[in-house]
């Protein structure tokens, strides 16, 4: 196996020579990973390929590095401005909450009123379909929903035993930390050793 030119490392982003000489450097290991036959049936073949594959990551490594050479310092500005933004808006925040409580409050009476009109007219519409119509029932009148309100599916869970299998979630994070705490049996789940491989130099 032939091997890849040594990537120079002293590039930068920032500078257009330098990111045009670093993308040719990335240009030039991808090309020669291509050229490399994807077989390892030795322990040669297995060494020659990790360290390869090692030197693939610390070029994908030198290009976050270069990254955060740019945006290290935008994340501190960007974190100092949205602690300042918390602070100005706060106030903003807790003036507008009661404003928002009293019209929160109207709107829940208002859809209460309408959902028992809506009832009403519904048995109204019954009683009008048989032939029992009373001329003397007035017409139900239902109000409009209030300005600024839409209707949302939602859900609310009453009794976790009687809802069905697909829809409960496996919380895997709980399963990975008792398993790095020692814990080799779960029941339901078949907790097993898998050979991960490290590509290092």
């Amino acid at each position: 196996m032939s091997k890849p030119s040594q990537p120079n490392t002293a590039l930068s982003l920032t500078d257009s020579n330098g990111r045009e000489l670093l993308e040719a450097t990335l240009n030039d290991y991808v090309t020669f990973l291509r050229r490399q036959p994807a077989v390892c049936g030795s322990a040669e073949q297995q060494e020659a390929l990790i360290k390869h594959v090692a030197q693939g990551h610390d070029l994908i490594k030198l290009v976050a590095a270069e990254r955060l050479k740019i945006t290290r310092q935008l994340d501190h500005q960007k974190h100092d401005w949205m602690e300042l933004e918390k602070q100005l808006t706060a106030p903003i925040l807790s003036a507008m909450q009661p404003l928002k409580d009293a019209v929160e409050h109207y709107n829940r009476e208002m859809l209460r009123i309408r959902e028992h009109q809506l009832a009403e007219a519904a048995q109204q519409a019954v009683v009008n379909h048989s032939d029992d119509t009373n001329w003397l029932t007035p017409k139900v009148a239902v109000i409009d929903k209030p300005k600024g309100v839409q209707m949302r599916w939602t859900f609310e869970v009453v009794d976790r035993n009687q809802i069905p299998n697909g829809y409960w979630i496996i919380d895997e994070g709980a399963i990975k930390a008792a398993i790095a705490d020692g814990i080799r049996e779960i029941p339901g789940v078949r907790i097993y050793e898998e050979a991960v491989t490290t590509f290092r130099k």
